[in-house]
């Protein structure tokens, strides 16, 4: 998941993320609690709200954001998607953020069955994972041609698919979704 999002940073001539183990551990809880409780959204079972599972994860952050959703079933069709849904492609191509924790989680008796969870975050006192991809600055790339075809998102074949995060629009006016301090 690290590289297809810095993969997508990249061509777009920015610094790629790293990966921080409080922010995976944050990811986690959520993606294992949409699966376990047969959801998706930003707020937990139990109310929590992202910034409350990053800070108790004890990720000291002065920005976060959030990316959800349900039923793709591998990392290139949840990254298209994310990526032609104006608010996660906002929250993946952020300059605001320089480190990432990304969850999984697979639930066969579920509606969806497939969990994932995308927890940015910036924080003055944090740092990258050991052996983690270092935040390093990327010239901008040359513009490659464009094209008139729409693009087509492939739905998933096994379960219905919701929109990622709910609804883009909703999602991204929520706290729930990107937050400040």
């Amino acid at each position: 998941m690290l590289n297809a999002v810095n993969a997508e940073r990249v061509k777009a001539g920015l610094s790629s993320l790293c990966t921080n183990n409080k922010l995976q551990a944050a990811a986690k809880r959520h993606s294992d609690d949409m699966a376990k409780n047969n959801y998706m959204g930003h707020d937990g079972a139990d109310g929590s709200s992202m910034s409350k599972r990053v800070t108790d994860a004890g990720y000291d952050w002065t920005a976060v954001a959030e990316n959800v959703a349900a039923g793709q079933e591998d990392v290139k069709s949840i990254m298209e998607s994310w990526m032609n849904s104006p608010g996660h492609r906002a929250n993946i191509l952020s300059a605001d953020y320089t480190m990432l924790g990304t969850s999984y989680a697979y639930r066969e008796s579920s509606t969806y069955k497939h969990y994932w969870t995308q927890d940015f975050g910036a924080g003055d006192t944090e740092a990258c994972d050991s052996g983690s991809s270092q935040t390093v600055q990327y010239p901008t790339p040359t513009p490659a041609a464009t094209t008139t075809a729409p693009v087509v998102t492939k739905p998933a074949t096994k379960a219905p698919t919701p929109t990622p995060a709910a609804t883009t629009s909703v999602a991204a006016k929520r706290t729930g979704c990107k937050a400040k301090k």
